[in-house]
């Protein structure tokens, strides 16, 4: 079911181009703003964004930056939220999925500080609580914004990427690619897709 949405998601952003760097922005904002991130398929609404970049079908000026300026307010917005609302409500409305790795981030907080808000971007279960963990343990607007945006300039062109690589091989096999040529790019896929699942784990991992 995800497949067939985000295909047709990618059909209709074929034919209107015009809407690729206003709903990257969207999706990117949705993707960084704490527990949305969860509900919504937006990794791969941004993969599937890249390959329309690979394929030359959207602009990558304004889509890059368009993911660049979603990802730091989204991670913005949580950042303001928390504080607005205060560490009792936040871990109140927290669904149940989100407590433990919520509870984690705090502690990597009070360890880490900004390290943790830039490193947490690119973990999945923290991207989706950091914003909230540095607004409750009093973490200081400029040390926060300062990471959030450097990480988000890293991330946004990181999540369209692999998307971008893929849609410009497509292009350059043409419609009728050598059976070897995709081998081999499934194959460098699938490697580095191994290599990142063992990469992960020891990332993840509080020392």
């Amino acid at each position: 079911m995800l497949e067939d949405w985000t295909s047709g998601f990618e059909a209709w952003l074929r034919a209107h181009a015009a809407w690729g760097a206003p709903l990257t922005f969207v999706i990117a904002f949705l993707e960084s703003f704490p527990i949305v991130s969860i509900l919504v398929p937006s990794t791969a609404l941004l993969l599937g964004i890249g390959a329309l970049l690979g394929a030359e079908i959207l602009p990558p000026g304004p889509v890059l930056l368009a993911c660049m300026a979603g990802g730091i307010l989204g991670d913005a917005a949580g950042y303001w939220l928390s504080r607005a609302i205060g560490g009792r409500r936040v871990r109140r409305w927290l669904p149940a999925s989100c407590r433990r790795p919520y509870a984690w981030s705090v502690v990597v907080f009070r360890r880490w500080g900004w390290w943790a808000v830039f490193i947490g971007r690119f973990l999945g279960p923290m991207r989706a609580v950091t914003p909230l963990a540095a607004g409750v343990t009093g973490m200081g607007q400029r040390r926060f914004q300062s990471a959030n945006i450097l990480s988000a300039l890293i991330w946004a062109p990181v999540m369209l990427m692999p998307g971008s690589i893929g849609g410009w091989l497509a292009r350059q096999m043409g419609p009728e690619p050598d059976p070897l040529a995709i081998a081999a790019v499934l194959g460098g896929l699938v490697l580095l897709w191994l290599g990142w699942q063992r990469l992960r784990p020891r990332l993840a991992t509080p020392r």
